[in-house]
Formats: C-alpha cells, structure tokens, sequence
C-alpha cells in the first residue's frame, strides 16, 4: 500500500499492491497501480523541480527529475500490463523483485510528500488563534499546489534521497518492458484463458457415484421447482420466471449440489426442457444464448448474431417450461447484458425456472432485480458433522481398511473438525492423509494451516483465489489487510472503515465522503461473501476466507502471538502481535528496516515482572518512521508513549485498556498525542467499569487536541471529552459526541459553527446558553450532512419554560436529520419546527420532557419509524392532532412505539374508522396506570408489551387490506404478547377469541401480576399452535379449566408459572405431555410438596433448564435425576426444602460408610442460595459440576470442601454472591487443579488468602477486609506470592 493524502477533501494517491504465490516457489508478485504511482512520481517531480527552481539543489538532482518525467509512460505500461493480468500473469521473480523495488522508492516519495505536509500543517497550527480560524479551510488543497515549499534540512536530504531512488528502478526497467510486452501478447493471452476456461468448466453429471448429505437443501430445492408458479391457469403465451439462487464460498460444494437436483427424476420428469450452461468468468448474452442453444439442439447454431441466436431460442421455448441450470456466475454489474440474455428466455412456458450457483450474494440480488421476481436463495453452509467424517473418512481411508487404523482416527476428527464442514477441504485433506497413513505424518498435518492446499489448479486455495481475483483492486486491499486478525474476529464495521482510510485503501471519488466510499466497499465485500453479517455493524469472516486472506497477503502481512520477529521479509508492511514478552515488543525495533505501515500490539501483564511496557514501546515507536496505523490494546493501563509525536505520518490511533485502572486519567494521556497533525481517527475505549471509577475532577484541561485538523472521529472518554476546549477547530470531524457546553470561551455552543461535516452531534448542558441569540451560532439548519441530533439539558432545574421554548426554536435542524433525541426539555410546547414540513426524513424520534402537554403533530411525518416517549409526565391525553388528520389515518410507516412513565396520561383516542400505525411491529407501553384503553392496532403487530397500564380490556386489531404483513403467513418474527402489572383487567376471553389469526401464529406468551384476571378460555389451548414460550405468574384469581391432552400446544420449549390459582395443578398435570420443552420455572408454588416423580420427569427428554423459586412448601426433589439433558439447576427461597436438608447427614458420611453413589444428573451448573441444600440428594452425589453458585448468608462459614473435591476435575467456576459470614477459604483450594474462576462479594471477614491451584486466571473479592487488601498489594503484601500468577485479580473494600 502506497498513499499520498493531499489534505482532507483531496483525494488519496494511491499505489495498490497485490499479492500472489508462484505455483512453485509460493514467491510473491507485487504490482502497482499506474495511475496511483504516476501520481506520486508526478507530484515529487513537481516539488523537486519547484525547489530547483528556487534554491540551489544538489548536483544532478535536475538531471534525475528529467529522466523520471520522461520515464513515466514505460513505467506505466509494466504497471498496467500487470495490474490487468492478475491470472494469466506469467510468474516472473525478476518481475517481482522489480516491482517490490519500484514499491520501496514509491513509498519512500510518499512519505516524503507526507512529511512537507506535515510541517506546512505544524506551521499554519501554530500560528495565533485568530489566523488559526481563518486559515485552516486552505490546509484542504493539494500538495501539488506549492509554489515554493519550506523545506528543513533534513526533508530536502530525504527529497533528494528519493529522486535518486526512483531514478534508479527507473534505470533497470528495460527488461520488465520486454516481459510485459511478451505478457500481453495475443496468444499468450489466449493460450492461458483456455487453460483457466478449461480447468473451470463444469457439467451436469455427478463426478462421484454417491453425495453425502445436502439431502435437506436438495429436498428444499427440488419442492420449490416443481412448486406450480401459481393457482392460476398456466398460459402459453407469457412465462413468469422464477429464479432460485444457490450461494456459497468456494469449495462448498454449490455445483455439486445443482448436479445432484438436475439429475433428480422428479425434476428431469417436471421439465419439458432441462438445460446446463456453466458460465463463469465471462458474461456474453449472445455467447450464453449459444450455449443453451447447443445444450437444446446438441449442435452448435451457425449464426453469432445476437438477434438471430434469440430469435432461435425463442421458437424452441416458446411452448415449453423449462429449468435452466446456471452454473458459476459472477456477473454481478453488469444489468444491462443481464437484461439482454433474459430476453428471449421470459417466452418460455409459465413456471419456468433458472436455477443459479454463485459465490457472491449480489449476484442473487441482480438477477432477481433483472427478472423482476421475489429473491429466492440458499446461502449454503458446511456439512452437518456426521456427513462431513463420512466424506472426509472416505477419502483419508480410501483403499484401506478405517480398522486397521485405529490410531489415525480420533487425529482424522480432529483434523476435520478445524475445516468446518467444507466438502473440497475434506476431500483434499483426505487426499494428502491417504497418501501417508504414517501418526506422525498425520499429527504434523494437524498443525498445518489449510493456506498449504495447493493442489494445482483444484487445490483449496487456488479455488478460493478465485473470489479473490474477480475483486477490484481497492477490495483486494481491504480484504488482506483482514489477516492480521484472528479467525472468527467480530469486524466491527465502522472500526474496519477508518482503518481502511488511515492507511490509505479508500480512493475519494468526488464530493462523496470517504466514510461512505467505505462503507460501501464493505457492502460490496459482504455482497460478494467475503463478509457475514453477525449483527448491526458488526461482521465475521469464515475460516476458509480467512485462510484464503492469510494466502494472498503473506508478503505484506504478519501475525505474530509470543513468536519471535526475527527474520521476517523485507516486503511486510502489516504487523499484529499479541504479547507479554517485553524482548519481543523490543524486537518490533528490528521493523525500522521495513516501510511498516500497520502495528496492531496487544499487550498482556506479565504478572511475575515488573515492565514498563511504555517505556519500551517509545524507544520502539521512534524506529517506526512510516507507520500509518498503530493500535495498543493492553490488559492493564499503561501510559501512552511520548513518542508518538515522531510518528507524523500516522492517521489512525487505538488506545483500548482493558483492566487494572489507575482512577487519574491524566497519567496515561501523552501530549505527544496533539502533535500528530495527519491524524484521522483518535479512538480511546474504556471498559464500562473503568469509566465510572474515573475521578471527573482529577481530568485537566487537555491543550492542543483541537489542532488535529485532520481528525475526522474522536472518540475519547465522557470525562476527557469535557476537557476538550476550541473543539470547533476540527472542521472535518465527522461525529461530536458528549459535547457539554460551559460559558467558557472555548466550550460555547459556537464551537458547532464551522463543523459543517458533522452527521452525528450529541450536545449536553444545553441550559448553559445565554441567550437564543448564541443558539444560532450553531448553525444547525445549514448542517446537511446532518443525520442525527440528540439535544439535552441537565435536570433538577427550576427555570421558567419560555427560556427552554425560546432556545430550542432556534436549535432547528436541517431538514435532511433523520434521528432526533430530546432530553432534560422543560417548556410545555413543542418548538415551532417539529412538523413534517420542517422534518420530512426524520425516522426516529426521542423525546423525554417532563413539563411537555401536548405532542407534536408527528403522524404525518411520511419515513417515521421509530417513536420513543419518555416521562412525558404532563400528557394527559392523545387525540387527533398528533395524527395531523382528521381521518386519523397516521404514522404509515412507524415499525416501533415505546410509552414509558406518563403517569398522567388517560386517553388515547382516534377517529372512529381510522388506521393509524399500519405498519406497527412493536408496541410497548409501560407505567402509565391511568390509561384506560387503546386505539384498534394492526395485525402486523409482532410484539405487545403491557406493563402497570390501567387498561380493562386488550386492544382489538384491525386487518389493512392495503398491507401485505397482516396475514398470519406473513408472521416471520416470532409474534409476542405480555400483560403485566394490569390491576384492572378482569379477562381476555374478547381479545384471545376475536383475533385468532394472531393467535395461532403467537409465539410468547405471557401474564404476569393480573390480580383481577379469573379466566382462560378453553379455546385458548387449542389456537395456540405456534406457542413456544408461555408464562403465567401472580394471577391468583384464575379459576380452573379444563386442559386437554391433544390441545396443549406441543411446540412449547419453555414454561414458567406459579401462584396462578386454580390452573396451577391443571398445568403441572400436563407436563408430560410437553416432549419439546428445554426450560421450566416454578414460581411461588405454594401447595407443591414434591417434584413429580421419575416417570414423568424421564419423558421430558429436552429439558435443560429448571428454576424453582419461592417454593415454600417443597420437600422434594422428587425424580429429578430422570432428567437426563438437564445442565442448569437454580434452587431459591424453599424453606420446607431447606428445612429437611438441615436434617440430612454430612456430606463425606455415605463416603465413610461405603453408601456412595455417584449421581446420573450431570449439571453444568447449580445455582443455590443455601450451603445445606448440598446435603441433599441427589445434589449431594454431584461430580461433574462446573459452575456453582452460591448466594451465601449468615449461615456461610466455610466452604463445602467434600463437595468441592468430589466436583474438582470439573469445576470451573466458583461464586459465592454473599459471603459476609465466611472467616476464610480453606487449605484445600490448590486441590481444585481445575478452577479458573473464584468470585467473592462481601467478602469482609476474610483476612488472608491460602494458596491458589496453578488453573486459576481470574479472582475477585469485592467488599474485602482492609487487613486483606493490605496483604495483597502488589510485591509488599504477604499475600501477594499466593496471587501473583493470577492474569486477573480484583481484590477492593468497594
């Protein structure tokens, strides 16, 4: 990677560098983008000849500048010709050896233009505040401009340095012309096309006699073809295609998969006409209208004509339903030629299908588009593991008897199981295991990384480049850079965004903003299915891709965990270390050699050693002249080094402590920090805990932070932010967030002024404005890029409401916001520009004003889908207005309303025949103990929450025609309906009986606290057919019903209920009959004595999950044991069960006596709140537990050490909530060889600690003895010895 940034709105130089492995020697071929590099080479040319023109320059230096400009357009040919031959590139090692020479001295100008930058930035920086304002804006041109740059001495040396460096590859070009000339040759071109076309095309038939597994897929594709297309009368004359894509990264088994449905009798047997075409790299209308041509007819058609070629196609479909089998498509850009070869194919017969394989989601999203139908695909995942061991057995035992090596197959199952299901790998890696049924040749492959799979052209990797290869260059730059993370690394995707622009990889395109070049790079990777999505923003990278990342960029990109750094190439440029060696945070020195770009440290404590890390890691830093991203993340909080003032070319700065923090923040913040003027990104996280310790008035002013002209995100904690003066100089910051205002110059409400950039601003201690006047000078209605506002004031306040109502009239966004939030707001009306004409891209809206009477008119906002209301304690009443129609016609787009604390709230009205919220998917209204009743919603509805509402009856739904979502087949989420808190609601038989299409698609259901609450209808089982979750607790007024066996629903998977009356003994009657139930709670269960017996509990084959709370007569366990899945147990607040456990024998007394025997529960965990349960059976014959729980009380002395020892060899993890009576941990703790975490609350007896098990990596004791957090301070303590091996210890009074 190679950048020149030209100043923040200039686009970035860029010089790509790809990388890719010799079929032989796995040596890598740098190439360079022409018109990147020439730009780099033009702009030192120009400031060389600039300075000659000026100064006196050193000897020759003009004659080198001459010959460069004159050697720009050989060297942008090699730079072309290799750049466009990715694949058919003949593997050249003088080739590559150049271009990594051309590389160096490219990045050696490039940092030479960085640095005259640099000091022009420092210089204008400096300069008096006042100038400072004026002339910050004429920073953002490009370095080009200069007339006449001011050099120091040093610069001008490293200018000259690079002139001659340049001149000298330049020099030794003349063989790469004549190899480049031979590369693009017109046969040589074609020659290896064929080779690569050949080597790729498929067919419809089976390579293999039997397919292990796919039948779920298979069977889910094969139903979907012969699927009539509809239930009208099929007609002759028009077709209506419907396209069905198969996804999948390399390797996956996509084709063979297709192979499998197109031979399938069913399908050949459905089809008048079933065709094969594999498509690959090129995507030619007239090229694939011959092919399905050919595969019809069996010969090749004599016409090439696009029109005649469809005019034949036509005439042979035109009465006849076909399938067509599109195999290996990328295409994904190309619409129009799309749109020209599915032309011809729209005259088929109605219910014709295409049935596609593809690497990459964008393709499914184009032909789905291109054929105007529903997007219907499989994104195919890894074998299920019993099919993936028969597959990969097949092939590591083929010809031999699996018998006769026994040896070899519990390493085979391992070695699969690194692979995740992917059909190639097991067949390659079963290839290579076959060859050598040796143990120790198969433990060495066990070691091994999939990256050495090359078998030739159908090797793992090489199928993988594949996806790599159709990558434009900016992608491929972005991908590899992925491998200095470690597999199933969660990207968080606006992290991965900046990272990629601080070094350099996003290319500026016009007035777009690099933030949404970026993101879009990171959509087209996630199209392309390089990228899943986990959640919001956050993506992962599978295995096999990530290998494939590690493959291509092993020239560029090094990860290092513990492992030396000596010895690397001279070509890596990206380094990730994970550490708690300080020799080899001292070994990064040996980088100074290499044009490093990223550092990515991790440092861990090493507890038996006193280092200090940053001391270290400035004397390191101050080699690393060209470093453009650097990120610590450590678990402890050491000081930033005073060295990073001489990285002045970096853009990208991470700071991440983990744990161990020092309460005053200053001590780790460097000033060096407010010298690193190309900074991009300032990014500074805390662990929640250790942000709330901080001591706010300990934090001084930070000076100089402000002049980071370049910044675009700073993200810094609270209480630094507050720290933060003249913040209005960073006019290309991009996000404010925590941006308190003071009357201090500095800190004003002005500082938004200049920061037209901003798309994010959250503004606090809004009541620190002097005057509407000073809100103004905001300028928030000029912001467009403005998308969210979050506006707030501090509370305890007691001013009058017209000074917040005045000052929040003129805070008015622009009109392009989309999310707003209002907090602390004390004026009884809305500001004069909350309408739809003033806001008419708002999508969410927050609002928490307590003296507000009446809500703004926000129905008719058209893109609102998102309403928050907050301690609205002054409404009383919702009625048209709000709607802003007379209809009451409203909110057509709102998916989201949330009601929270409105106490004074009472109706809630609409017009009699109106629709508001025909889109609603969650409504959740809570605290509002006046509001009697609810309007009509929708039954697009997904999720009902009512909470202490004083309503005396549910609201009824309303079906909108108009609305595709209010059928009970459109339910894709699990829809959900909880009542709790609802004193007035007598029953509801009304609503459970009129909206039965809701209820049979209900998943959760649950009441809670509805004292009133008599009845249940018997038809309520019976619709519930979709039920997996139903609670029903504190409803002690509900009479018995009668439960039949058939109508239970039988998809529940979790039960919980209690003190619900009379239909408590009905449903714990009927626990047998819920075979799919995993999760049951007994809540205050008052008249049970016993938990039922073994019978019942044995035909509860899922169950995994039991809580028993509050339970005061229970004296049982009953036939718990008979629960052969269960793995958490929580027993809580059963005094009859505690009563009689006080009664049982020791624990260790059966042992003594011979009477022992070991208990068939195998828990993962048990949760208690009283030792003496322990003692009972079959808790006490427990040995397998790896988590407990103890809630601890007066009666904890000590620790039940029998039952600790018998549960030593699995237990994990030992938490004792309340352990005020405990005086101490006994000797015995070092005999649990297999704990790793003991966390103690309350601890304040415990004067001194034994000695710990050598497992151990994780103590806490919260609320401790002084005397003992004395002993435990660090090398002075007398306890410290016996703790300091532990990687994390928490030990305070607090």
């Amino acid at each position: 990677m190679l950048h020149y940034p030209r100043g923040p709105d200039a686009s970035p130089i860029i010089v790509y560098v790809v990388v890719k492995k010799h079929s032989s020697s796995g040596m890598a071929l740098a190439f360079i983008a022409s018109s990147a590099a020439s730009a780099i080479i033009e702009n030192l040319v120009n400031m060389g000849f600039s300075y000659v023109g000026n100064h006196q320059a050193p000897r020759g230096m003009e004659e080198e500048l001459q010959r460069l400009r004159q050697a720009l357009p050989q060297i942008k040919a090699i730079l072309g010709a290799v750049e466009g031959e990715q694949q058919m590139a003949e593997r050249n090692e003088a080739l590559e050896a150049w271009m990594w020479q051309f590389r160096d001295a490219v990045e050696e100008a490039e940092d030479v233009l960085d640095e005259v930058e640099y000091y022009e930035i420092e210089k204008r920086v400096q300069a008096p505040d006042d100038q400072v304002r004026g002339t910050i804006s004429k920073l953002k041109r490009k370095i080009s401009s200069f007339v006449s740059p001011s050099f120091r001495n040093d610069t001008l040396k490293r200018l000259s340095e690079a002139v001659k460096g340049l001149d000298r590859v330049a020099a030794g070009m003349g063989p790469c012309l004549q190899l480049v000339g031979g590369l693009s040759g017109y046969g040589v071109k074609r020659r290896q096309f064929d080779e690569i076309r050949n080597s790729r095309e498929t067919s419809s038939f089976l390579l293999e006699k039997e397919v292990l597994g796919r039948k779920t897929e298979s069977d889910k594709i094969i139903e979907w073809l012969i699927k009539p297309t509809s239930d009208e009368p099929e007609s002759l004359a028009t077709a209506d295609i419907s396209v069905f894509s198969i996804v999948g990264i390399g390797g996956m088994g996509k084709t063979t998969l297709a192979q499998l449905i197109y031979r399938n009798e069913r399908v050949q047997q459905y089809f008048d006409q079933t065709m094969w075409v594999c498509v690959s790299d090129i995507f030619d209308a007239a090229v694939l209208t011959s092919k399905i041509l050919q595969e019809m007819t069996k010969h090749s058609p004599n016409a090439q004509n696009l029109n005649t070629l469809q005019e034949m196609l036509i005439e042979k479909l035109i009465s006849k339903r076909f399938l067509l089998v599109l195999d290996d498509v990328w295409n994904d850009d190309n619409r129009m030629e799309w749109e020209k070869f599915v032309a011809p194919l729209k005259f088929g017969r109605r219910g014709s299908k295409i049935l596609l394989t593809t690497r990459m989601d964008s393709v499914a999203d184009m032909v789905a588009r291109v054929v105007e139908c529903k997007k219907e695909y499989l994104k195919l995942e890894g074998l299920k593991e019993s099919d993936y061991m028969l597959l990969f057995n097949k092939h590591a035992f083929a010809n031999v008897d699996p018998n006769d090596h026994k040896n070899l197959q519990s390493i085979g199952k391992q070695i699969a199981e690194k692979f995740r299901g992917c059909p190639l790998v097991a067949k390659v890696m079963g290839g290579l295991l076959n060859s050598c049924m040796d143990y120790n040749y198969w433990k060495r492959m066990l070691s091994d990384n999939i990256v050495n799979l090359q078998q030739g052209v159908n090797g793992t990797m090489e199928v993988l480049k594949l996806s790599y290869h159709h990558l434009p260059t900016d992608l491929q730059l972005c991908f590899r850079h992925c491998s200095l993370f470690p597999q199933d690394h969660h990207f968080e995707g606006s992290e991965l965004i900046y990272m990629w622009m601080g070094l350099g990889f996003v290319r500026q395109c016009g007035n777009q903003s690099p933030e949404d070049i970026g993101k879009e790079y990171l959509a087209q990777l996630t199209r392309k299915s390089f990228f899943d999505i986990l959640y919001e923003d956050v993506y992962v990278m599978h295995d096999l891709l990530h290998d494939l990342a590690q493959s291509v960029s092993s020239k560029e990109c090094l990860r290092r965990k513990g492992d030396s750094l000596r010895d690397i190439s001279k070509t890596i440029r990206h380094v990730s270390i994970e550490t708690t060696s300080s020799l080899l945070i001292r070994e990064i020195s040996c980088l100074k050699n290499l044009r490093t770009r990223t550092l990515i440290l991790h440092i861990k404590k090493d507890r038996n050693r006193d280092i200090d890390h940053a001391l270290i890691l400035g004397h390191v830093l101050k080699e690393l002249k060209s470093l453009r991203l650097l990120c610590i993340t450590a678990d402890y909080l050491c000081k930033l080094p005073d060295a990073l003032d001489t990285l002045i070319h970096l853009r990208y700065l991470s700071f991440q402590p983990e744990s161990d923090f020092n309460k005053n923040l200053p001590e780790w913040f460097s000033q060096s920090v407010c010298r690193l003027y190309h900074l991009q990104v300032l990014d500074i996280r805390f662990p929640p805990e250790m942000i709330w310790n901080i001591d706010k008035n300990s934090i001084t002013e930070i000076n100089g932070l402000s002049d980071l002209v370049n910044l675009r995100l700073l993200n810094v904690p609270h209480g630094l932010m507050t720290k933060i003066r003249w913040i209005g100089k960073l006019t290309s910051l991009q996000k404010l967030r925590n941006f308190h205002i003071r009357v201090e110059s500095g800190y004003k409400i002005g500082e938004l002024k200049d920061l037209a950039e901003l798309s994010e601003i959250d503004v606090g201690n809004l009541e620190n404005v002097r005057s509407s006047e000073e809100a103004v000078e905001s300028k928030l209605n000029e912001k467009e890029n403005l998308s969210s506002l979050s506006l707030n004031w501090s509370g305890g306040r007691s001013s009058a409401p017209e000074v917040d109502e005045q000052l929040l009239d003129n805070l008015r966004p622009h009109i392009n916001l989309q999310t707003l939030s209002i907090e602390g707001y004390i004026g009884v009306r809305y500001p004069c520009w909350m309408t739809d004409f003033c806001l008419p891209n708002l999508t969410s809206i927050h609002l928490r004003c307590s003296r507000l009477e009446q809500f703004p008119p926000l129905g008719q906002l058209p893109l609102l889908r998102n309403l928050g209301l907050f301690n609205m304690a002054a409404i009383k009443r919702v009625d048209w207005s709000v709607y802003g129609s007379a209809d009451g016609c409203a909110f057509p787009f709102l998916e989201k309303m949330t009601c929270f604390t409105m106490p004074a709230w009472e109706e809630w009205l609409t017009a009699a025949d109106g629709c508001p919220f025909p889109q609603l998917k969650i409504l959740n209204i809570s605290d509002c103990p006046n509001l009697r009743g609810m309007p009509t919603l929708p039954l697009s509805l997904r999720e009902l929450t009512i909470h202490n509402v004083g309503i005396t009856a549910i609201p009824a739904m309303y079906r909108d025609n108009s609305n595709d979502n209010n059928s009970a087949s459109s339910f894709e989420l699990a829809p959900s309906l909880c009542i709790e808190n609802s004193p007035s609601l007598p029953s509801i038989d009304g609503f459970l009986l009129q909206q039965q299409e809701y209820f049979q698609a209900l998943r959760i259901l649950s009441i809670e606290r509805c004292e009133r609450l008599v009845h249940l209808p018997p038809e309520w089982y019976a619709n519930l057919f979709s039920l997996e979750r139903l609670t029903i607790i504190k409803c002690p007024k509900l009479i018995t019903c009668e439960i039949q066996d058939s109508n239970l629903p039988s998809a529940i998977q979790s039960l919980s209920f209690g003190l619900c009356g009379g239909l408590y003994a009905s449903l714990l009657g009927r626990l047998p009959y819920l075979a799919s139930l995993t999760s049951l709670t007994l809540h205050e269960c008052a008249i049970t004595t016993s938990l039922p017996e073994a019978e019942v509990f044995a035909r509860l084959a899922s169950l995994s999950r039991l809580q028993i709370w509050n339970c005061k007569e229970l004296a049982s366990f009953g036939g718990i044991e008979a629960l052969a899945s269960l793995k958490y147990l929580s027993v809580k607040r059963c005094d009859k069960l505690i009563t009689v456990s006080l009664l049982q024998p020791p624990l260790g007394a059966d042992v003594s006596q011979g009477g022992a025997v070991a208990s068939s529960l195998r828990l993962d965990h048990l949760d208690i709140d009283q030792q003496s349960l322990l003692s009972m059976e079959p808790l006490r014959n427990l040995s397998s537990t790896r988590i407990l729980t103890l809630a601890g009380s007066s009666q904890l002395t000590s620790l039940p050490e029998q039952w600790l020892l018998q549960n030593r060899s699995s237990l994990q993890c030992l938490i004792i909530r309340n352990a005020a009576s405990l005086q101490s941990l006994p000797p015995s703790m070092t005999s649990l060889y297999s704990l790793q975490k003991l966390t103690l609350y309350w601890a304040r007896s415990i004067q001194s600690l034994p000695e710990f098990p050598a497992s151990l990596s994780s103590l806490t004791i919260g609320g401790c003895h002084p005397v003992l957090e004395e002993r435990c301070q660090k090398d002075t303590g007398l306890d410290w010895p016996k703790i300091a091996n532990i990687p994390h210890v928490t030990i305070t009074k607090e």
